[in-house]
């Protein structure tokens, strides 16, 4: 599939997990050609390179448990910025808790996409959320907000 004006053209995919960084990369390389993906391995990290205006990212994929800076301070502080609020971010995460759900949309996250057990799960769920018009504001109401694979 290639990259058409809907799709984000650079992705930030923020996580600790070095391997589920690889796994991400493989399968958005296999769903989607011509996306640049950058990545941090926590919430400093990711603000750090957010601090560069020609460097923003379109799309932010958030994992929450990571040292240093955990994906929900991480969120917090992106849409306190002025130059990312309007980044749409996607929570990446494994835990679908019921208050951490309802904390990370409150905070404005866009989307809460459960990271699937599988490598065809996981393309399958890139696909979805590519598929999706990041080119204006968007926001999942709260009966969409979480994606599973």
């Amino acid at each position: 599939m290639k990259v058409t004006d809907s799709y984000p053209k650079t992705i930030l995919l923020v996580d600790d997990d070095s391997d589920d960084q690889e796994l991400f990369e493989d399968a958005l390389n296999m769903v989607a050609e011509g996306i640049i993906l950058k990545t941090a391995e926590n919430g400093i990290e990711a603000l750090k390179y957010l601090q560069m205006p020609a460097e923003l990212p379109e799309l932010v994929f958030l994992d929450l448990n990571m040292p240093l800076m955990n994906g929900y301070d991480c969120l917090k502080e992106l849409k306190a910025s002025e130059p990312t609020r309007h980044i749409p971010v996607i929570i990446f995460s494994t835990s679908v808790m019921e208050e951490t759900v309802n904390a990370v949309y409150e905070s404005g996250a866009s989307l809460y996409a459960v990271k699937p057990n599988s490598f065809a799960a996981l393309k399958e769920l890139l696909k979805r959320i590519l598929a999706l018009d990041w080119q204006k504001p968007f926001y999942a109401a709260k009966e969409n907000f979480i994606l599973q694979a």
